[in-house]
């Protein structure tokens, strides 16, 4: 078992780092409502109400 949580450490420290070290530009929040809201409404727009 302790075997497993060190390994897990480890992957998740990698993770992090890499995370941490990426020089991509991310997404806003703004954007990403942006863009579920024009999901929603699209989905609307094709199946009628009940």
């Amino acid at each position: 078992m302790a075997a497993d949580v060190n390994s897990y450490d480890a992957w998740f420290r990698a993770q992090v780092q890499a995370a941490l070290e990426d020089a991509r530009t991310g997404t806003s929040q703004v954007q990403v409502m942006q863009a579920a809201q024009a999901l929603i409404d699209a989905k609307r727009q094709i199946e009628p109400k009940s």
